[in-house]
């Protein structure tokens, strides 16, 4: 500080002469530089400080340096003052050490010098010594003994009841017990009591019953801790006997009541393993799904069934173990029960071939668990009757339970246990997914069960609780997939709009092409290609059966079910063993499927009904074929069968389908015709109005284009799959049509006597085709016309042939309304009599066509068709 405050005095003109300097944004900066360069303190120069800065900038340093100065003067005085009593006492401590260390070093010169004075007896003197002492020694070390056991005790029982040894505990305790009783004894005329060997052990030694209040807990202790090892299920059947002695030992009670105890435990620990079970059970999916519903995720409601077939298993584990270990302790078969034979070997005198027998942890005496006592040397000194006890035991009463009184409270413990495993096996098995999970969980344990080691009758009713489980899961599953079914159903048909119904003509189902499959990425394996081979096949062969997207995606959900429920069925009936509880399963679950056909019946009538009244002349008719279609799909489809309905419910269900599309086709065929016959009398009355009457050579326009029109209806409804309803639809359709065109002739709608002939006798010549004696009606008619005729016409034979001659040009536009030809003819070419089946026009003929069409023109053939 001192040489900081020189050059400032010194310095006072250079000083004016700095502080004219008006520079303070300078000044400043300066100032923070030598601020950051005075960091470092030691190594500032004083010199070199003021060559650098001004003035100014050194006496703001000094300010600085001095206000740190007085802060550490302060900090140090802080310090000083509340560290001073500690170091007060600090040197007290020393000093107090220091004499001590003093005092002891002369104690040790004091020893060592009275050691070295002393001088060793005389032989015979120290002989009569030990004499006098020798009794009252031994008298002391045995009271040493009979003390250091009882000391020791606490920690040794601590330690055996820590390692579950709990058979050694309760020795150790009973021994401790006796050593507290002998030390009390204060008989006077007992000559080795305590008073008449000149000890008064309460008296002097009141240790001893403060130790015996230490020891006389653990007890309660050992009994506790026992009990409760017995729900452990990782016990072996020595452990567990072990633990049955303990308490029969402890609490002198009879094997009957320990037996009690152990099956009583062995029902807490089932009830924990039930309580934790019904977290087990989740919610179950349907079944009937396509399998990738089922495969994309896993919910976190279910399990697996490895963690059901475990919880299971767990559970019936316990009740098998604890008849088997129950049986070993108590009543083995071969031999003496173990329980007996280790209570026998507990009052053996001698070592007899039982030592040989038994397991290592029963074979224990007073010396093994004096052996574990720390400084077990010492306790040699305890009288002989202590290092010999037993603990007692009434062998005539301990080995007292009989054969049938432990397979009495075995069964009824059994029962109960059982009764209580039902529910708990039907919660697990609910979390299963699938059917063929349900029976593979079913096999597993079916197979461990014949391993358990329980009698015949035992496993019969473990078997038959798993396969109760079983079948309920199974039919469950399968009804909640009908459930489903139906559900899904019944939603689709409510949203069937007409915009949504396509057609089913061929044009819109057959011809249409299907998307290419994408080609599996590179290093795929064959199953990949053959995957994507499968959904094409699929799609072609739907395709091909005439369904139109939307009605696969109403059929599909009921197929698809029905198919799964066949596919699990063909997977569990493969074994013998299983066909008794497959045919149960089939039988409880039969009738959901015979209801679920007699419901899909009652739905769609229920649709039709209600689209019969509220029928539309075009969005009605398209929902209703729509129907009829479904009904049809569903009478020859494979669903009933399927699902496991009886022969006599799929004959029913089939007949009510059939019922419903020929009901639908009744509805569908009266409006058709009545339209058509609608539209044939507007045009007919328009054209009466503006024609005059012409020769007539065929069949009207007309009636052409009502026919026409009529077989594109029948195209549209998709039945060309279906042979025989396709012919009877199409036969009923004419014969109706002709019957509603007779009335309308009847009722005068025709432009004159001799186009209302040509009509007739080509819906005649048409309705022969069929063959069924429908033409009789068209004669009738045909009588009636030709009667009111003013001048004859062309004859019978004329007219007939004309109409032939005219169906044979335009059947390829009228195919739906005629027959399929089994024979073709034979009168022309081969080419021509395989495709006109109903005859080949005439060539030499003039060429009258149906319909007045433009003249084709050159370049038409190129022109490329338009198959929309």
């Amino acid at each position: 500080m001192g040489s900081l405050r020189s050059p400032s005095t010194s310095t006072t003109p250079l000083h004016s002469t700095l502080t004219s300097k008006p520079s303070t944004v300078v000044l400043r900066s300066k100032t923070a530089t030598m601020a950051t360069s005075l960091q470092d303190g030691a190594r500032v120069d004083p010199d070199q400080l003021f060559t650098k800065y001004t003035i100014a900038e050194v006496r703001e340093k000094q300010i600085q340096l001095s206000a740190d100065a007085e802060a550490k003067q302060e900090e140090l005085r802080v310090m000083v003052g509340e560290r001073y009593r500690e170091l007060l006492q600090s040197s007290t401590v020393i000093i107090s050490l220091a004499s001590s260390a003093k005092r002891v070093h002369d104690a040790l010169d004091e020893i060592r010098d009275a050691i070295q004075s002393q001088r060793s007896p005389p032989v015979r003197n120290r002989i009569s010594n030990i004499t006098k002492e020798d009794s009252h020694l031994r008298t002391l070390q045995a009271l040493c003994a009979h003390i250091k056991l009882l000391l020791d005790a606490p920690e040794q029982l601590w330690r055996l009841i820590e390692r579950e040894k709990y058979f050694q505990a309760a020795w150790l305790f009973l021994l401790a017990r006796v050593v507290h009783r002998a030390l009390i004894r204060d008989d006077a005329q007992d000559e080795e009591s305590w008073l008449n060997q000149g000890v008064d052990v309460l008296e002097q030694f009141p240790l001893i019953q403060r130790q015996w209040e230490s020891v006389s807990h653990f007890r309660t202790q050992i009994i506790h801790r026992a009990t409760l090892s017995l729900r452990a299920t990782e016990k072996s059947y020595e452990d567990i006997c072990a633990t049955l002695l303990t308490l029969h030992i402890l609490e002198s009670r009879p094997l009957t009541d320990t037996l009690t105890i152990y099956l009583s435990q062995r029902t807490k620990t089932l009830n924990v393993l039930l309580s934790k079970g019904s977290e087990i059970s989740g919610k179950s999916v349907h079944n009937g799904q396509p399998a990738e519903t089922h495969t994309s995720g896993t919910s976190k409601h279910l399990h697996t069934k490895d963690e059901v077939k475990r919880s299971v298993q767990s559970l019936l584990a316990v009740i098998s173990d604890t008849l088997n270990i129950s049986r070993e302790i108590f009543a083995a078969s071969s031999a003496k029960p173990l329980a007996t034979q280790v209570l026998e070997y507990m009052q053996e005198e001698s070592p007899s071939t039982l030592a040989q027998t038994l397991p290592a942890r029963f074979l224990v005496n007073t010396q093994a668990i004096l052996a574990m006592l720390p400084s077990s040397t010492y306790l040699s000194l305890l009288p002989q009757n202590i290092k010999s006890y037993k603990p007692f035991v009434d062998l005539s009463s301990s080995s007292n339970l009989c054969t049938e009184r432990l397979e009495e409270k075995l069964g009824d413990w059994f029962t109960q246990s059982t009764a209580n495993v039902r529910d708990a096996l039907r919660r697990a098995f609910s979390s299963l997914q699938n059917v063929v999970g349900v029976w593979r969980v079913r096999s597993a344990l079916q197979k461990w069960i014949s391993r358990c080691g329980l009698n015949h009758d035992e496993r019969s009713v473990l078997s038959r609780l798993v396969d109760e489980a079983t079948g309920e899961r199974t039919t469950g599953i399968w009804k909640s997939a009908l459930a489903h079914a139906k559900e899904v159903f019944v939603e689709q048909l409510k949203i069937v709009r007409p915009e949504e119904v396509e057609e089913f003509s061929p044009l819109h189902s057959i011809y249409c092409p299907l998307p290419v499959p994408a080609h599996p990425p590179p290093g795929s394996g064959p199953s990949s290609f053959e995957a994507s081979f499968q959904v094409l096949k699929a799609r072609l062969a739907r395709q091909l059966q005439g369904r139109t997207p939307r009605l696969q995606e109403v059929l599909s959900l009921l197929e698809d079910t029905a198919v799964a429920v066949q596919r699990d069925l063909s997977r569990i009936s493969g074994k013998e063993e299983q066909s008794q509880l497959v045919e149960d399963v089939v039988t409880s679950y039969r009738p959901e499927a015979e209801n679920l056909c007699s419901e899909i019946i009652n739905i769609l009538a229920e649709s039709v009904d209600r689209l019969m009244k509220d029928l539309d002349l075009v969005s009605g008719a398209k929902c209703l074929v729509f129907y009829g279609r479904l009904a049809l799909e569903l009478s020859t489809s494979s669903f009933p069968s399927n699902i496991g309905c009886a022969h006599a419910t799929q004959t029913n269900f089939r007949q009510g389908t059939t019922s419903l599309f020929t009901q639908v086709m009744e509805r569908w065929k009266d409006h058709t015709t009545s339209s058509e016959i609608a539209r044939y009398t507007a045009g007919t009355i328009a054209l009466q109005s503006r024609i005059t009457a012409t020769a007539s050579v065929g069949p009207s326009l007309l009636t052409l284009e009502c026919l026409h029109s009529l077989s594109s209806s029948l195209y549209a409804l998709g039945l060309v799959h279906h042979p025989l309803p396709f012919s009877d639809v199409g036969f009923e359709t004419i014969t109706k049509f002709s019957t509603s065109f007779v009335d309308a002739v009847d009722d005068g709608v025709f432009l004159d006597h001799d186009q209302a002939l040509f009509d007739l006798y080509f819906l005649r010549r048409v309705v022969l085709k069929w063959g069924r004696g429908s033409e009789v009606l068209l004669d009738e008619a045909i009588t009636r016309i030709e009667s009111q005729l003013h001048s004859p016409g062309k004859s019978h034979h004329d007219l007939d042939h004309s109409a032939s001659e005219m169906l044979s040009r335009i059947q390829m536009l009228i195919t739906p309304l005629l027959p399929v030809s089994a024979c073709p003819a034979k009168d022309s070419g081969d080419k021509l009599a395989a495709l006109l089946s109903h005859g080949v026009p005439t060539v030499d003929t003039t060429f009258v066509p149906a319909v007045n069409l433009a003249q084709p023109s050159s370049r038409f053939p190129l022109l490329l068709v338009d198959k929309r």
